[in-house]
């Protein structure tokens, strides 16, 4: 293939796409893949990736065709988003067989087949997820943040005990969803016997920081867990006591109303 510059844009829109569905209203131009996720070519150089946690990559296709595609598979998501995250990524091909080269800016690579294609897809799709998922961690934080500074300022707690455990499991949720969709921290399958693959895969990892940004997201939701187990424990403390005082001031009623009858 002659030198070219391709722009690939990936669009987190949902929590989940319905592969199966989609895939059955939508069978043309569809090159087998695997069972989360769907890659359709339409020219040599344009395609389209589908990822069941919820991101769309395109390559070399104009941003209004991108967004028909897009309003096609809303049909199929669960949990869309009203605004979508982006990223992108430019890759220059080379007609160098063996080039690889990853700036600042740009990807050159003298090979490309649809494994290669593929593998650009995936760290792109990666990396918008990551975004997606720190932004809900730092929300998540800020709110929690806000409690502990009211409760450093008036000495109490504002945070009563299910908006706590409402929090924690946000939370979990989102660790959960980066657990079971995002394999950034093994080598994908096709770079185990391809040295070209397993270059391009360690490079895509390091440009776009994928385990660096995992881990943060991971630090940032464990010191929120940490937070809201000290609100729940205190609430626990709270209710506890207020039992007792309940118990006590049942008691002294009880003894009140045993005095009075022998009284009377």
């Amino acid at each position: 293939m002659s030198s070219k510059q391709l722009l690939y844009t990936a669009y987190y829109i949902a929590d989940k796409i319905d592969l199966a569905s989609y895939k059955s209203n939508y069978p043309e131009k569809l090159v087998p893949a695997g069972s989360r996720e769907l890659y359709y070519q339409f020219t040599e150089t344009r395609f389209m990736y589908i990822l069941s946690y919820g991101v769309i990559v395109f390559s070399d296709m104009e941003r209004s065709e991108a967004l028909e595609h897009i309003a096609k598979v809303t049909t199929f998501t669960f949990l869309l988003r009203e605004s979508f995250r982006e990223d992108e990524l430019k890759v220059n091909l080379s007609s160098e067989d063996d080039h690889m080269e990853l700036t600042f800016d740009d990807l050159k690579i003298g090979r490309f087949d649809h494994a290669v294609n593929k593998m650009i897809m995936m760290h792109l799709a990666q990396s918008v997820a990551l975004d997606h998922f720190n932004g809900l961690s730092q929300g998540i934080l800020s709110e929690v943040k806000s409690y502990t500074t009211y409760m450093q300022t008036y000495g109490k707690v504002k945070l009563g005990h299910k908006q706590a455990l409402k929090f924690i499991g946000k939370s979990l949720n989102a660790k959960n969803s980066i657990a079971e969709n995002l394999y950034i921290l093994d080598s994908p399958e096709t770079a185990w016997e391809d040295e070209y693959l397993n270059r391009l895969h360690m490079a895509l990892l390091r440009h776009f920081e994928l385990t660096q940004r995992n881990k943060e997201i991971d630090n940032t939701l464990r010191i929120i867990e940490d937070n809201l187990t000290v609100y729940i424990s205190y609430n626990h403390h709270r209710e506890s006591s207020r039992l007792e005082w309940i118990i006590i001031i049942l008691i002294v009623i009880e003894v009140i109303d045993t005095f009075a009858s022998k009284l009377l």
